[in-house]
């Protein structure tokens, strides 16, 4: 299992978040793929980071490759969500192949890679892709996104300024917001918190305090993941509900007319 909380919460909630927003699509064999993938980026993700050689590295990654690329080959995928995939992994393997795998910008990039198992899951689970799927990933990857800069920002031993979690928030909840207009119920605790510690932001140096904002994060982070869940799906039921009612209306007024 992984030791920082944070990566078992990005995890964890990618999958739930993925399956409860695939319920009318799921299916017994690739529901049992991506919880293979789910439980293998769990229990390898410690020797992953902490390779020790770049051979130790990719040959876990592989690993770890396999039960998407069974999916692929099964015709159970979608391209862009897996270029979006490739795209983090590139770009966290290039990091850490210049020594950066544990600076900033390699937790940050490789919070993105982690977030990104939602698309994965989602694309496996559901294959065809929507306007709200990928609203959605945007909204849950900018936000584990700014939680990292806001978690680095609060850390004794970095040197992060409170605002960069606000910059990273800020533009993905606005314009989430213009197009979904009810993901400001998910938005609204995010974009407080990231204020605030612009406002007052307190640094921690012990162990004891730094364990205690990651249960903290992995809380909100349940949360934050629980509305996403109950806004999609509500959004959802109520535009297959107005469709039906057109189509159904589409039918009937022909014949009212005569």
């Amino acid at each position: 299992m992984p030791r920082e909380k944070s990566v078992l919460g990005i995890l964890t909630f990618s999958y739930l978040l993925a399956v409860a927003t695939s319920l009318p699509y799921l299916s017994p064999l690739p529901l049992a793929l991506v919880t293979l993938a789910y439980l293998l980026h769990l229990f390898t993700f410690d020797p992953v980071f902490y390779a020790k050689t770049p051979r130790q590295f990719y040959a876990l990654t592989s690993l770890n490759f396999l039960p998407y690329v069974a999916a692929a080959a099964l015709g159970w995928w979608n391209p862009t969500a897996y270029a979006v995939g490739l795209l983090f992994f590139v770009s966290y393997a290039a990091l850490m192949h210049r020594g950066k795998g544990r600076s900033v910008e390699g937790v940050v990039t490789g919070t993105a890679l982690l977030s990104s198992t939602f698309l994965l899951v989602k694309a496996v689970v559901a294959h065809q892709l929507g306007p709200k799927d990928y609203l959605l990933y945007l909204l849950f990857v900018g936000y584990h996104v700014a939680t990292a800069y806001y978690v680095e920002s609060r850390l004794a031993f970095r040197n992060v300024r409170p605002h960069m979690a606000l910059y990273a928030w800020a533009p993905v909840a606005v314009f989430a917001a213009l197009l979904w207009p009810s993901t400001m119920l998910a938005s609204a605790e995010p974009l407080y918190k990231f204020l605030k510690n612009v406002k007052s932001n307190v640094k921690y140096s012990r162990y004891e305090d730094i364990a205690k904002m990651g249960w903290r994060e992995f809380a909100r982070s349940a949360f934050f993941t629980a509305l996403l869940a109950v806004v999609y799906n509500i959004t959802i039921k109520r535009e297959n509900h107005v469709s039906l009612c057109a189509a159904w209306w589409f039918c009937w007024w022909p014949w009212s007319s005569t």
